[in-house]
C-alpha cells in the first residue's frame, strides 16, 4: 500500500487555510475545545487542522468554515477561475461553424 505524500503547493495551501481557521477561530474568541465542539470532532482534529494536516478530511475544514460563519469565502474548484479548462474547451470548439442557407421560396 502505498502512502500519500502532499505536494509542496499542497501543504503550503493547507497549511494556509489551517491559519485562516485558526485566526477565524481566535477572533470570534473560541477555544479549542469550544471549537471541537461546535464543529463536531475532536480537540486533537481541530488541532490538527489548524496546522495543515493532509490526514484531516475536508468535511472538517468546510465545517469549521461554516460554523465560523465564513464558508462564502470558499472558492474551491471555481469552474469561472478555471482558466486552462477554459482554454482547453475553447480549443475543442470548431475553429468555423457553416452555416446552412436557409431558401426562402416565393411562392
Amino acid at each position: 500500500m502505498t502512502t500519500f505524500s502532499p505536494s509542496t503547493t499542497t501543504t503550503q495551501l493547507l497549511q494556509t487555510i489551517g491559519d485562516n481557521l485558526r485566526t477565524a477561530r481566535i477572533r470570534r474568541r473560541k477555544s479549542l475545545s469550544d471549537a471541537a465542539q461546535m464543529v463536531g470532532v475532536s480537540k486533537s482534529s481541530i488541532e490538527r487542522m489548524e496546522k495543515g494536516d493532509p490526514s484531516v478530511k475536508i468535511g472538517v475544514y468546510l465545517a469549521a468554515a461554516e460554523v465560523y460563519q465564513i464558508e462564502d469565502t470558499i472558492n474551491f474548484a471555481d469552474p469561472a477561475k478555471d482558466t486552462i479548462g477554459q482554454a482547453l474547451e475553447r480549443q475543442r470548439q470548431p475553429k468555423r461553424i457553416h452555416h446552412k442557407e436557409n431558401k426562402k421560396l416565393d411562392f
